[in-house]
């Protein structure tokens, strides 16, 4: 959208309206573009490295140069979502956040104040460790176990067919 689209025809094609309005057109497509990238900022998923930095700080996070951007975007994120109760569905969300997606399953027992998570990637027990205990309210106790995946072919029967 223009500034001369708004504007009858006759006015905006008159010469110099139109140069005056071509010289300000430039600007506000300048100040569009900055504004966009404010936007951007505002969210931590897609905010540059300088946003990321004021987050960090605001969380009171320390920044390590061995942590790809991706992993510290985690870490602001489970600061922020430490604020809330963590149930069940937060915790699965907690997850999945910090394994890309994985497979994973958790076991509740809660009348001990327990739950249990089973991951079959070894790579994330750590992070999922660390992410949780930050999470996690006090009176509350987790275990992380490896599990492995077995695909057992063969030792179903059906009708007399094994599959």
């Amino acid at each position: 959208m223009t500034l001369k689209s708004n504007l009858p025809a006759f006015i905006a094609q008159e010469r110099y309206t139109s140069e005056v309005l071509d010289a300000i057109q430039v600007e506000i497509d300048k100040i569009l573009i900055e504004l966009s990238k404010l936007l951007l900022e505002c969210c931590i998923s897609t905010c540059t490295l300088s946003g990321l930095q004021r987050y960090e700080t605001d969380y009171a996070i320390e920044t390590t140069a061995e942590f790809s951007i991706d992993e510290r975007k985690k870490a602001v994120i489970n600061k922020m979502l430490a604020k809330r109760t963590l149930t069940f569905s937060e915790l699965c969300r907690l997850i999945k956040r910090n394994i890309d997606n994985k497979q994973f399953y958790i076991s509740n027992f809660a009348r001990d104040y327990k739950f249990k998570i089973m991951l079959t990637d070894e790579a994330y027990m750590q992070k999922i460790y660390n992410a949780i205990f930050k999470a996690r309210p006090a009176h509350l106790i987790f275990e992380i176990e490896l599990v492995s995946k077995e695909k057992k072919c063969g030792t179903f029967f059906c009708n007399g067919h094994v599959i």
